[in-house]
């Protein structure tokens, strides 16, 4: 339910006077019926705001603490302000959070009243949602690289070596599906290799042995106040979006992904184990699309078929299209996979947003 701070909107309403020590209220006869009437109408604009609703409930519940929230035009505007600076947990996600405001309002001021909510942990919710029309909820969860300096210290994995192994601007790649079309976009600029969101709470933080590429993750135990640390954010990325698909309503739900290239993968590949299979028909359909477009191998469930995001996800709506995408680094990056080649993923993006137009598609 919305919450209110009654005192804001009303305290300059001759003649209402707030003691400065109690909750009680005097009001004029003359200005009750419209305080009333005022109330009434932002509870019922907040109600019928998607966006606003959920602004509501995530102050309201205080799981997030304090959050960023406002047009890209008002962030970028303030990206250099010291609340900014200051608000996140370190300078290296600051620049981050900063390079991608810079990156989303030099593609043109068409994007500029998209509204941004960003967490102190980096994780950022842009929102194209238009009402009454059609909406992709989008993830790219693992574009983040990300991690507290005293959790990385203990780490085995020098950062050079892990960076091969990030999904390395998944969200440039993904990202126009929701600009472009509409819904809501969710962004993660931390690690996997700290919290992997997209798996179950008992295997977020992955621990030595648990991967195949590497035998020892770790190099010296976190403590268990890193571990509640980096477990409270896995719980708060999970209740934001819940509350998320509580405010709004989607067409399709798409978790979008990089693999890396090794012997046998495809160039792309779709996850479908969670998409019912009613959908299926439309699928194939934008694998043929994407396989005339001059790529090589674009398969299905190659080498994954869907992480823990979209099973959470279709546990609560069962007969929504769900899946997501991995598309091979060696399609958009350098021979050593180091740098992206930025004329290779203006054209990926293009080409996968090409295929989604499936409106007239859907059965």
């Amino acid at each position: 339910m919305a919450s209110f701070k009654i005192r804001d909107i009303i305290e300059n309403l001759s003649p209402v006077l707030i003691g400065q020590n109690s909750a009680s209220i005097s009001i004029g006869l003359s200005k009750r019926f419209f305080i009333f009437q005022l109330l009434k109408k932002l509870t019922q604009k907040i109600e019928d705001d998607p966006y606003l609703n959920f602004i509501s409930v995530l102050k309201n519940y205080k799981i997030l603490g304090s959050f960023l929230n406002g047009t890209l035009y008002e962030l970028h505007r303030d990206r250099n302000n010291s609340y900014m600076r200051n608000f996140f947990i370190d300078k290296g996600l600051y620049a981050m959070v900063k390079a991608d405001i810079e990156w989303l309002y030099s593609r043109g001021a068409k994007y500029r009243e998209i509204m941004l909510t960003i967490t102190k942990r980096g994780v950022i919710i842009y929102d194209n949602y238009k009402k009454n029309s059609f909406n992709v909820l989008l993830t790219t969860i693992h574009s983040g690289t990300w991690m507290r300096r005293d959790i990385q210290a203990k780490q085995s994995i020098a950062m050079e070596k892990r960076l091969l192994e990030e999904d390395i601007d998944t969200h440039k790649i993904y990202s126009s599906l929701v600009l472009k079309k509409g819904g809501i976009w969710i962004d993660n600029k931390a690690s996997r290799f700290a919290c992997d969101y997209n798996r179950t709470p008992e295997r977020a933080i992955y621990s030595n042995r648990s991967e195949k590429w590497i035998k020892d993750v770790w190099k010296e135990p976190l403590s268990e106040k890193q571990r509640r640390w980096l477990m409270e954010g896995y719980n708060e990325f999970y209740f934001t979006l819940g509350r998320l698909i509580e405010a709004y309503r989607f067409n399709i739900i798409f978790d979008g992904h990089s693999m890396k290239d090794a012997k046998g993968r495809p160039e792309f590949s779709f996850g479908t184990k969670y998409i019912p299979k009613f959908y299926m028909p439309v699928v194939r359909s934008m694998q043929h699309k994407l396989s005339r477009m001059n790529y090589g191998q674009v398969a299905l469930n190659t080498p994954y078929s869907g992480g823990h995001i979209l099973q959470w996800l279709n546990n609560k709506f069962q007969d929504i299209f769900i899946c997501s995408m991995e598309v091979n680094k060696k399609v958009y990056m350098t021979k050593n996979r180091k740098k992206v080649i930025a004329k290779r993923l203006e054209q990926i993006s293009k080409d996968i947003t090409q295929i989604f137009d499936i409106g007239d598609e859907l059965p």
